[in-house]
């Protein structure tokens, strides 16, 4: 009995984000019976309440709503909130094991039919869902970093509106609709593309985000990979002459080669870029699913195929990590704000 009080005491000292890797190791999934508010106030309180916002300790009940959840008030900053407050749960009203199921679909790639079919939800919450969940792991993307051999090269994509109508309030199509998607009128590089720079390393972690439009520029790679490469790495690339200036500023040895051909340094080691080459087929395999993302959410795509190609993992492990994620974040998106964003992403601009 006294090992078991102390692993009790030992539980509620540990941080939000400890407790809910401790509860998923050792439970792997979340059962039926639990209950989304019941298991945010054991995990983000753990016996001891304090404000979710200040974390300060000096908070008290605070009355229930209709719906039976508990209300608290921090007497520091009068801040009043629920256990799923600040959190991507926020003014949602579905189980836990719903948005357990719903993660095991975005996992399985499933179309938003079926998963909002599997999950009883409507279409509206799974599209909705799906870019709170995709905003959450976007930060999760963006903390990789590249090290080792990398190769890197940029892919492009279509600008796409879709999802953006007349009925909008906020937006005009800016040229005539493309009635079959991936019809473009303008021949080559121009801002009817967005530049996507992308690299991976010789472990297979991989990273890519949205630049700018057309053409590929010294300041875009610097804009998207100059933070998530290791200086001291090998950059492979092709001829583009944008790299060369951005390794030199960097301090990294570059190694440029045909796309087909491998070339031998110095050292005697063989380099190519057969690797991004390979990264760029299945990350168009993946966009192809969905016919057609909305350029204001290719950024989020691209970090959802980013973790799943990283990953190494066998599946039960991935989806514990993710989950572990998701309910540590604190984020918060509401329906509203989620097409209402702008049309193109904050780094794309015009050539």
């Amino acid at each position: 009995m006294s090992d078991l009080k102390e692993v009790i005491t030992s539980y509620h000292d540990l941080s939000f984000s400890d407790r809910i890797v401790f509860y998923t190791t050792i439970s792997n999934d979340i059962t039926p019976s639990d209950d989304l508010q019941s298991f945010l106030i054991e995990t983000r309180f753990g016996g001891s309440e304090h404000c979710i916002y200040c974390e300060g300790g000096h908070v008290v009940k605070n009355g229930k709503r209709k719906d039976g959840t508990q209300r608290y008030l921090c007497r520091d900053c009068h801040r009043s909130f629920i256990p799923s407050s600040d959190s991507i749960f926020s003014r949602t009203r579905k189980s836990l094991p719903v948005w357990s199921t719903y993660l095991k679909c975005m996992m399985e790639q499933k179309t938003l039919a079926n998963t909002s079919e599997e999950c009883n939800i409507s279409m509206s919450t799974a599209f909705t869902w799906r870019h709170k969940i995709l905003d959450t792991l976007d930060k999760l993307a963006k903390k990789t970093y590249l090290t080792g051999t990398v190769e890197a090269d940029e892919t492009f994509f279509n600008v796409s509106y879709k999802g953006n109508h007349d009925r909008s309030r906020n937006f005009s199509m800016p040229r005539k609709a493309h009635k079959r998607g991936n019809d473009n009128h303008v021949k080559g590089l121009s801002s009817e593309k967005v530049c996507v720079p992308c690299a991976i390393s010789d472990t297979g972690v991989s990273y890519s985000e949205p630049g700018k439009l057309g053409k590929v520029s010294t300041a875009c790679i610097e804009n998207i990979l100059g933070n998530k490469i290791d200086p001291s790495c090998i950059l492979c690339t092709d001829h583009e002459k944008a790299y060369i200036e951005f390794a030199l500023h960097k301090g990294a040895e570059l190694i440029q080669t045909e796309t087909d051909r491998r070339t031998i340094s110095k050292r005697g080691c063989v380099y190519g870029i057969q690797r991004i080459n390979a990264y760029h087929r299945r990350l168009k395999t993946f966009i192809q699913r969905f016919h057609g993302v909305s350029t204001k959410h290719l950024g989020n795509y691209l970090s959802w195929h980013d973790l799943l190609d990283s990953s190494h993992r066998n599946r039960n492990e991935f989806f514990t990590q993710l989950w572990g994620q998701l309910l540590c974040a604190r984020i918060t998106r509401y329906g509203y704000d989620i097409p209402n964003r702008p049309f193109l992403p904050d780094t794309a601009c015009a050539v």
